[in-house]
């Protein structure tokens, strides 16, 4: 009769066990495909960024060159200085714009994550398991 208990315990703790391993590789599945989720997503942002970036300093090149001479002429026109003074002027004040666009793209760079949440979710869940499956002492 014991030999039968004992029997029926290894059965159960063997399908408890079983049923555990089943469960941890489905969980570590479902994040690992998370975890390539979310870096995709993060991958995607930094191609926009960067996407921005460059079109961001391509535009304000383009326009700093034009809007300089203008700016130039006009200053000269309207000031009397000289020509040279009204070329510096209108280059301070167009760089400092193609500075602040600079500075917008490099803070769309630093909010990325290069590694996503679900690494620590994963990390968690290994440690839980490794820790049901270390006995007890």
């Amino acid at each position: 009769m014991a030999n039968r208990e004992k029997i029926a315990e290894d059965v159960d703790l063997r399908t408890l066990l079983g049923n555990i391993a089943h469960d941890a590789r489905e969980l570590l599945t479902e994040q690992i495909a998370l975890f390539r989720s979310e870096v995709g997503q993060e991958l995607r942002r930094a191609g926009t960024a960067a996407g921005m970036t460059a079109a961001g300093g391509g535009l304000a090149a383009a326009g700093g060159l034009l809007s300089g001479f203008m700016l130039a002429h006009l200053l000269r026109r309207v000031t009397g200085l000289p020509e040279w003074a009204c070329f510096g002027l209108a280059a301070g004040g167009l760089g400092a714009a193609g500075v602040a666009m600079l500075k917008a793209g490099r803070d769309g760079f630093a909010s990325i994550r290069p590694l996503p949440q679900t690494t620590e979710a994963l990390g968690e869940n290994l440690q839980w398991l490794r820790d049901q499956l270390t006995p007890a002492g």
